[in-house]
């Protein structure tokens, strides 16, 4: 039975599947979706604007603006379209992926040249600037309690209080 696995689908859909009856694979399948979407919704309002605009008022005999006939209309005349609608979204799937992988990888490019360096620049900057800060408050500490034990030895005074915790440099 393992030949036959050759000629069935596979049920788990791999990346060179295509889906249905559309002919995109399964990773561009949303986005041929939202294209058609839109150019389903931009030939809608087109349509409808010709409809209302372009062709003058309606006959006297009937108002078809209002009634359910000029929703009729649209839609055959949108219908007519829809096969055009179908394989310009197909042919603009591929290379709006391929659009969006070569700009999310110029971004990614721009980031680790130039904006990661900055980054790393300016904490390399402040480490230097706090230990340098750090240092300063060490050694202000160290001074402070050196002249208090050297104002107690010439008071005479026993000085008992112990050294600071930070560095003596």
């Amino acid at each position: 039975m393992d030949w036959a696995h050759k000629w069935l689908p596979s049920p788990v859909p791999r990346l060179g599947d295509h889906v249905s009856i559309w002919s995109v694979t399964a990773r561009d399948a949303r986005t041929f979706f939202r294209i058609a979407a839109l150019l389903w919704l931009v030939a809608f309002i087109f349509i409808v604007y010709q409809k209302l605009v372009g062709q003058g008022p309606p006959p006297a005999d009937r108002d078809w603006r209002i009634g359910g006939e000029f929703l009729l209309v649209v839609l055959a005349d949108l219908g007519t379209v829809g096969l055009g609608i179908a394989i310009v979204s197909m042919l603009l799937t591929r290379a709006v992926n391929k659009t969006g992988e070569v700009l999310m990888s110029f971004y990614q490019f721009v980031v680790n040249r130039f904006v990661i360096p900055v980054i790393e620049e300016h904490e390399a900057r402040g480490r230097a600037e706090g230990l340098e800060q750090g240092r300063a408050e060490s050694q202000a500490e160290w001074r402070a309690w050196n002249e208090r034990r050297l104002a107690a030895e010439l008071d005479g005074r026993e000085f008992t209080e112990s050294p600071p915790q930070g560095q003596r440099s």
